[in-house]
């Protein structure tokens, strides 16, 4: 007697939905460590003159992350 697995086909779309996910959280991460190190390369008093600290700029990564 043989036995076949089959996945109903909502399983497929779980497996498209989870890989189109984790490519998704790929993109915002990369979005994030571009915005991270641009923001890393300025001075304390570039960062002064916008009104940023670098405690702010994690947040503001973040938040450009987001928006890519």
């Amino acid at each position: 007697m043989t036995h076949a697995l089959t996945l109903p086909f909502e399983g497929l779309g779980l497996v498209h939905r989870l890989i189109a996910g984790f490519k998704a959280a790929q993109a915002r991460r990369a979005a994030f460590n571009r915005a991270y190190a641009e923001l890393q390369m300025l001075s304390d008093r570039e960062l002064m003159e916008f009104g940023l600290h670098r405690s702010d700029l994690v947040d503001l990564a973040r938040d450009q992350a987001e928006q890519a």
